[in-house]
């Protein structure tokens, strides 16, 4: 494809997203009065902060309520450093999101760990099957059609180009893995970590390659846990990793007791004492 076309495609694209935000700056929906019915058999849940919420999460949002109006969206909205600052901006977006009828949100003030957003997802979606995005993505206006005709509704657990920026889980993987490991404090390694235990229950990652939607990989510039978090591989968490290596045992062979795992190319062993809570019982 020639640079021209694909200026000219790319424009078009640009066109019809900016048609559909216009139509939300006029046309306001009325809040629903329990907003967590839906005739959907899943749920779509974010996680995000307060950096991303302008450049990333509002055109996500809207473009998902587009897309979705009949799925309840949930948005885990995890805390920040500066207090004063997250208050202001939890107001603001609870305000901003007040008239989506389909969209609900978990907030926080002080910061959580990825695998505490994610469990909180999980917990409150009305529905088995919960996607899991970041909020820096962006979608085409047939990611929906893309997204029901790839057949990950009918698996456990599956991931979506190879990255867990975005992926879906049923709650049935849950009872037989066990809920994120929230003694993960930050980011990092939770995916390493929960496909271990996938491949340890003897269950599947089964993966799927769906067109209209791209991870942008956005590096922050600011955290939420704020400049004491030792920050590792650009935007990683480093006691996400100290934790990891304290719970897993590893081997680039094949040797007795030891399993392999696709994410880590090799084969992981779980250390003794080292099994992952249960941090809500009798949830699911």
């Amino acid at each position: 494809m020639s640079k021209g076309l694909r200026i000219v495609k790319q424009f078009w694209k640009e066109l019809i997203w900016l048609l559909i935000r216009l139509r939300w700056l006029f046309i306001k929906l009325p809040k629903s009065s329990n907003s967590n019915t839906s005739s959907s058999t899943f749920t779509l849940g974010i996680t995000t902060y307060k950096e991303r919420y302008e450049s990333y999460l509002k055109p996500l949002v809207k473009k998902l309520v587009y897309l979705f109006p009949d799925t309840p969206i949930i948005i885990a909205v995890n805390g920040y450093h500066n207090q004063a600052e997250q208050e202001e901006y939890l107001q603001e977006i609870s305000d901003w999101v007040e008239p989506y009828q389909n969209v609900s949100l978990i907030t926080y003030k002080a910061p959580q760990g990825l695998c505490k957003l994610w469990n909180q997802l999980v917990v409150n979606s009305v529905t088995d099957k919960v996607f899991l995005f970041n909020e820096d993505i962006n979608l085409s206006t047939s990611f929906r059609d893309d997204l029901l005709r790839s057949n990950i509704l009918n698996t456990e657990f599956g991931l979506i180009n190879g990255s867990y920026s975005h992926f879906m889980l049923n709650k049935s993987i849950v009872k037989k893995v066990g809920w994120f490991d929230e003694r993960f404090p930050g980011i990092g390694y939770e995916d390493h970590d929960y496909e271990i235990r996938i491949v340890l229950a003897k269950k599947q990652v089964e993966h799927f390659k769906i067109r209209g939607i791209k991870n942008e990989r956005v590096v922050p510039k600011d955290w939420s846990y704020g400049e004491k978090h030792e920050v590792i591989l650009t935007k990683y968490s480093g006691p996400n990793e100290k934790h990891y290596f304290s719970k897993w045992e590893f081997s680039e062979k094949e040797q007795l007791g030891f399993v392999y795992v696709r994410i880590i190319k090799g084969y992981a062993k779980q250390l003794k004492g080292m099994e992952t809570p249960n941090f809500y019982h009798e949830i699911l």
